[in-house]
């Protein structure tokens, strides 16, 4: 009778040390979530600085729509399909959202953690769009974005079946190299701002306010230790050696984008989300060394792709090619070397897949957004507000209320 007493005593304990570590779970995603939730309000501000007052409220209203696009999406169709391309599979989980008791609290934080994700990808996008894009064909893009392009890329890299196999903790190729290269084919859709160049040479479109766009920096440095350090998915997975990583690549983002600008500020405050942008694939692998170089030549490579990109007729209003596409392709293959044993890694890494990987984000990425561009076109009647609407800004144009009506 004792013995039967202990056994059933230890199966309890042990049933409960379960629960609480599920439940430790379930707290854990939701927080980071809500911290790479709060990156929204980084791009909203990152973004909003770097356009004219004209079109601030513009800005705004596509982080908010992408935040409540990507929620519908991610419910009905998107978290189904990063994980499965099977018809049963997306009906059954439409079965279950009838019902609050269907899914457990850790299929729901999950779900809620992916969404975030979701968001991200698609907001990437918004800065490189600005100030001409119709808000109705934004609005198509974000949800063919949410609920199709980026679940599919999920789920045929490491995240979901596995169909390419490489190394990506948390997302520089799957979230960053998708929204970036995304931006850069629908950009070359989009076609240039008026006056963006002149006789073939750029001309500088200034940004209205550089202190939001370096808050928004900061802010979205916040919530990239949920991005990050929430990759984990669990408390017993958390990594001191993502915290360094992360930390590390920040502050050479900075440095090298400050350097390689010669002391520009909005360059250096966008140089801190390239190197965390690059630091993503490998945060789980590299030295700290390894993700200060990684992080170095993220910003140093981030003026000289803006330019770059600029010379070939390209308006990428907020610089997400290089901030987001370059640097996390940059990243990605560089997880590919500084992973490595020999150099301070943790090993299990493939320079050869990271480098066939980076080539098929680019290559899916701009051709996947210079496709949705056109097709959205042709429903929309054409992806631009018109000439006049665009001189006037789409903040009256599209959304009739000024950012600043002191200044009208």
């Amino acid at each position: 009778m004792a013995i039967t007493e202990i056994a059933g005593g230890t199966t309890n304990i042990a049933q409960s040390l379960a629960s609480l570590a599920s439940a430790g779970d379930v707290m854990f995603l939701v927080f980071a979530g809500v911290l790479v939730f709060a990156m929204q309000l980084g791009f909203a501000l990152l973004e909003g600085g770097q356009v004219r007052e004209k079109n601030v409220n513009n800005v705004m209203m596509k982080n908010m729509t992408d935040w409540m696009i990507a929620g519908i999406s991610w419910l009905f169709v998107g978290y189904v399909l990063s994980t499965s391309l099977n018809l049963g599979d997306l009906v059954s989980w439409w079965g279950n959202i009838l019902s609050a008791s269907s899914l457990s609290n850790l299929d729901l934080a999950n779900w809620f953690f992916g969404l975030t994700f979701a968001g991200a990808a698609s907001t990437i996008v918004s800065g490189g769009v600005a100030e001409r894009i119709k808000f109705s064909s934004y609005i198509l893009i974000a949800i063919v974005i949410t609920a199709l392009i980026y679940p599919i890329w999920v789920h045929i890299g490491p995240w979901g079946a596995g169909l390419l196999q490489y190394a990506d903790y948390a997302g520089s190729y799957v979230v960053h190299g998708l929204g970036g290269f995304l931006a850069l084919g629908l950009v070359i859709a989009l076609g240039p701002r008026a006056g963006r160049f002149v006789n073939g040479k750029p001309v500088t479109i200034a940004g209205h306010n550089i202190p939001m766009a370096t808050i928004g920096a900061f802010v979205l440095a916040i919530g990239w230790y949920g991005f990050n350090v929430g990759s984990s998915f669990a408390v017993a997975d958390i990594s001191g050696v993502v915290i360094a990583t992360t930390t590390i690549a920040m502050a050479g983002g900075g440095i090298g984008a400050l350097l390689a600008s010669k002391n520009d500020v909005l360059f250096t405050a966008n140089g801190i989300v390239a190197g965390l942008v690059a630091i993503c694939a490998g945060t789980n692998v590299v030295s700290p060394i390894g993700a200060l170089v990684i992080g170095l030549l993220a910003g140093i490579q981030l003026p000289f792709m803006y330019k770059l990109i600029e010379k070939f007729g390209v308006d990428d209003v907020c610089g997400v090619v290089p901030v987001h596409g370059t640097a996390g392709i940059l990243g990605g293959v560089l997880t590919g070397v500084f992973g490595l044993t020999a150099l301070g890694g943790l090993g299990g890494v493939s320079l050869l897949d990271q480098v066939i990987a980076a080539v098929l984000t680019v290559v899916f990425g701009v051709t996947g957004g210079y496709g949705l561009g056109k097709l959205v076109g042709v429903f929309t009647k054409g992806l631009r507000v018109t000439d006049n609407e665009e001189l006037v800004g789409l903040d009256i144009s599209e959304h009739k209320l000024p950012a600043y009506p002191g200044k009208q």
